[in-house]
């Protein structure tokens, strides 16, 4: 393979029913174990199907193999799908009586002359049968939560992305575990099928378990937040609710520590124990120093006392860094020291300008892989953020509207909540999910 340049993608392929038949089906390869191939076709005209590698080409485009426009040439013509069957390719030659006529070619097939279109025809095909001693399969397992997702066109493009840029032939949703001729399909998707050579399909799993892991994320934020704003909507319509409600100081230096980087710490406790916890802003003319008082709202006395077990410290050192730093040492630093480990680096060591790399050649190229990958979620967690502010100030507009008219709202703002705001402002566009692909992604402040 060239240095840089992707391997031809091996989903597009062409199959045939029998040895020595003339006509080749358009399908798309689904998996390859030992000498069979399960392929699909366009819009299901035809089940998948389990063929021998013997019968299976990678498919060539018209584009990539012009024919010679000469009388008696031999070619292949494109014939589109049917109700009955797939677009498929057959075997012919130039007529004798051939003319270009507005972008048509006489061509002879199965004895009777026909005209095409002139990106109908193309050179004989040169690929020979699949061989499956040239390629290595390795299925990387999914979680649960985003057996769904394989079957989105998100995937797909996240997908497409890992093969093209670490060279695999092949990154598809599949089965880990397929069985019968249907497997396939019968089958729920639970895994993506790596095809390729080992050291390809060694950094396409590194790359790939990166991308599942801030999917999962995204996905859970978007259930998230369906449920907050059908709350939303229903208290928009009802007043505010009763909820069970427990609330504890801390420290002013310790609420970072609490929160956790990024909101860590929060976010585990929210789910684990299925509450919402808010920070409350302090009176404007309140000391800096005084303790910050944070409300844990849910049905269950049970699980606030829990999530207060689960989220209350005691005072400790902390310091924050810059933003971006942040984010990226986050979990006690263990991404970075997953990294150095996976690729191989000597050391990785912080600076005030970013994350200085010591290692072979070959280790930087892994480690800069990694590391981009991660920083490619960067920006959607930041438009999280901006959600989630808008969501938690619409809660709090109906709060305050339900409270006694004797209770007088805090009128500081906070300066997180000014930048923010500001945020807001500038920013107009969702969340996306990776590849273009209309998804977003899980929230909570980069920096706290």
């Amino acid at each position: 393979m060239t240095p840089g340049v992707a391997p031809r993608n091996l989903a597009f392929v062409e199959v045939r029913q029998r040895a020595g038949a003339g006509t080749w089906y358009e399908a798309i390869l689904r998996d390859l174990q030992l000498d069979k191939v399960w392929v699909a076709f366009d819009r299901g005209i035809w089940p998948s199907r389990e063929i021998p590698c013997q019968h299976v080409r990678a498919r060539v485009f018209p584009v990539d193999s012009p024919p010679q426009l000469v009388a008696g040439a031999e070619v292949e013509v494109r014939f589109p799908a049917t109700e009955d069957g797939p677009t498929h390719w057959s075997a012919g030659s130039i007529s004798h009586n051939a003319c270009e006529q507005e972008g048509r070619l006489f061509v002879v097939v199965e004895g009777r002359e026909v005209a095409v279109a002139l990106d109908a025809v193309r050179a004989p095909s040169q690929q020979v049968p699949l061989n499956p001693l040239a390629f290595t399969r390795a299925a990387v397992p999914v979680g649960k939560e985003l057996h769904g997702w394989l079957s989105l066109p998100d995937a797909r493009g996240c997908l497409e992305q890992v093969r093209s840029t670490t060279g695999l032939h092949l990154a598809t949703p599949g089965v880990e575990h397929p069985h019968g001729g249907n497997g396939v399909v019968v089958q729920e998707l639970d895994a993506v099928i790596l095809i390729g050579g080992e050291a390809a399909i060694a950094r396409a799993s590194m790359v790939l378990k990166i991308h599942l892991m801030h999917q999962a994320e995204v996905e859970a934020f978007h259930r998230r937040r369906a449920k907050k704003l059908a709350q939303l909507k229903e208290l928009e319509a009802k007043g505010l609710g009763e909820d069970a409600r427990l609330s504890f100081e801390v420290d002013a230096d310790l609420i970072g520590r609490t929160c956790g980087k990024g909101g860590e710490r929060v976010k585990k406790v929210e789910k684990e124990f299925n509450v919402e916890v808010r920070i409350q802003e302090p009176p404007q003319d309140a000391d800096p120093s005084q303790p910050r008082k944070i409300l844990i709202y849910c049905d269950s006395d049970a699980d606030a006392e829990g999530a207060r077990r689960e989220l209350e410290l005691r005072k400790q050192l902390y310091a924050l860094p810059a933003e971006r730093i942040t984010w990226f040492q986050r979990n006690d630093n263990r991404l970075i020291q997953d990294v150095t480990r996976k690729a191989g680096l000597a050391a990785a060591t912080w600076t005030e300008s970013g994350l200085e790399l010591c290692g072979q050649q070959s280790s930087l190229e892994d480690a800069v892989l990694l590391l981009d990958s991660h920083n490619e979620y960067f920006l959607v967690y930041r438009e999280m953020d901006r959600e989630q502010f808008m969501i938690s100030q619409s809660f709090e507009e109906l709060e305050q509207a339900n409270r006694p008219s004797s209770f007088r709202p805090n009128p500081r703002v906070s300066k997180s909540r000014e930048r923010a705001q500001d945020q807001t402002k500038a920013e107009a566009p969702r969340p996306r999910g990776r590849g273009g692909r209309g998804r977003g992604a899980r929230v909570r402040p980069i920096g706290a």
